[in-house]
């Protein structure tokens, strides 16, 4: 009989001593760790309030006059959230009950890596042959205010820069190469009449095939010089952005048009240009809304005018020369080209004859070098890819 109790009492002492060890079991956790996730940066970019200071080529003459920007950028910082752990169950005060609860197990998380937000683009190679050197020739004349007669004036050339975009000679430049606007002359001495401008056509000239191209540090360091053999080409124009539904101040920024390559120019022939190629090697454009580029380097390649002048060269000789910096900002339009890019400032080097010249960031176009506000050259701006990309939207003029 004696047996038979403390056998009862070991059973009863085992099965107290189970239900402690489960219940114990139950209130077992992990702690989760916590981690934070950052957001990227919204910029929130806006236009200039004016136009004071901004400098573009006027119509009578390749000197580069001045509007100035008023620009004004505000960043909203990144904001960073955190996860919260999950909380930690207290252990339970009360006696520990003969009944075992189900045990019931948290799910495990997993943390996935942290994805990056628009990786940069592969970097490419620039081809030389994709940007060009442009003289422009225009009809002037000018009409009497008296009498309302016009009489014809003498020829006008306009030089600059552009970039072949697409495999048909198609070619991207400034507008104000192109469109020349009216102005002022003496008519004797006794009247002055308006000056008109009609373009006839431009010349359009490639580096010769297998022209190297200086490297950044070697732009950088030395700067050196490559000359256009012969303008070989002759091109008309077959787009302006005047044409689009711009407001004001989006119209003197919005400053690019597209000329085609129709055949070959005068002095071709004497340099063996006899006929224009079937395809054109030409250079990809990007869209950097995407993209957080401020602070990236960037390169330029134009011919600017005061080189050759230096070397008391003719005003048909076009050498290229290069230029680096660092992308500053960017700002939007207000009404066609709201909350798009339209305009890269960058801390580049800018000088006459060079508008019209590409903006590359990692071997792609970002932009049309467009001006420089007055009396500091390396405050420049360009027409930002994005804005140039939505212009010609309806167009077959980008082979991208």
């Amino acid at each position: 009989m004696l047996d038979f109790i403390n056998s009862i009492i070991k059973t009863a002492i085992a099965v107290i001593a189970g239900g402690v060890v489960a219940v114990s079991g139950f209130f077992t956790y992990k702690p989760v760790q916590t981690v934070d996730v950052v957001k990227p940066q919204i910029e929130n970019r806006s236009m200039p309030s004016s136009t004071q200071g901004i400098a573009v080529e006027n119509a009578t003459t390749t000197e580069i006059n001045a509007f100035a920007p008023q620009a004004t950028q505000e960043n909203k910082p990144a904001t960073t959230t955190k996860t919260t752990a999950i909380p930690k169950s207290k252990p339970a005060t009360q006696p520990v009950a003969t009944v075992i609860p189900p045990i019931v197990a948290l799910p495990t998380i997993v943390q996935q890596p942290v994805q990056e937000v628009n990786p940069l683009p592969p970097q490419i190679q620039i081809d030389p042959e994709t940007f060009v050197g442009i003289l422009c020739y225009f009809n002037s004349s000018i009409t009497n205010p008296l009498n309302g007669a016009s009489i014809a004036g003498e020829k006008f050339l306009v030089r600059g820069s552009g970039v072949i975009i697409n495999s048909r000679g198609y070619i991207l430049t400034n507008r104000h190469i192109v469109v020349q606007r009216e102005s002022t002359a003496s008519i004797g001495d006794i009247a002055s009449g308006i000056m008109k401008y009609q373009l006839d056509h431009c010349d359009v000239g490639q580096l010769p095939q297998g022209t190297y191209l200086p490297t950044v540090s070697e732009t950088r360091a030395i700067n050196p010089l490559v000359r256009i053999t012969v303008l070989g080409y002759s091109a008309q124009p077959v787009f302006d952005s005047s044409s689009l539904p711009l407001s004001d101040i989006e119209s003197k920024y919005a400053d690019f048009a597209v000329l085609r390559i129709t055949g070959v120019s005068k002095n071709g022939p004497s340099f063996g240009f006899n006929s224009v190629p079937s395809s054109f090697p030409y250079a990809k454009l990007i869209s950097v809304d995407k993209y957080d580029i401020e602070g990236q380097e960037t390169v330029t390649y134009g011919f600017p005018g005061d080189v050759t002048a230096g070397q008391n060269d003719a005003f048909q000789t076009l050498t290229m020369t290069g230029s680096v910096g660092n992308i500053s900002k960017v700002e939007v339009g207000d009404e066609y080209y709201a909350n798009i890019p339209l305009v890269v400032y960058t801390n580049l080097e800018i000088s006459h004859g060079r508008s019209g010249s590409p903006l590359f960031w990692r071997g792609y176009v970002i932009g049309l070098t467009t001006f420089y506000i007055k009396d500091n050259r390396t405050n420049s701006g360009s027409v930002a890819s994005d804005a140039i990309i939505k212009g010609l939207q309806s167009t077959d003029y980008l082979d991208n």
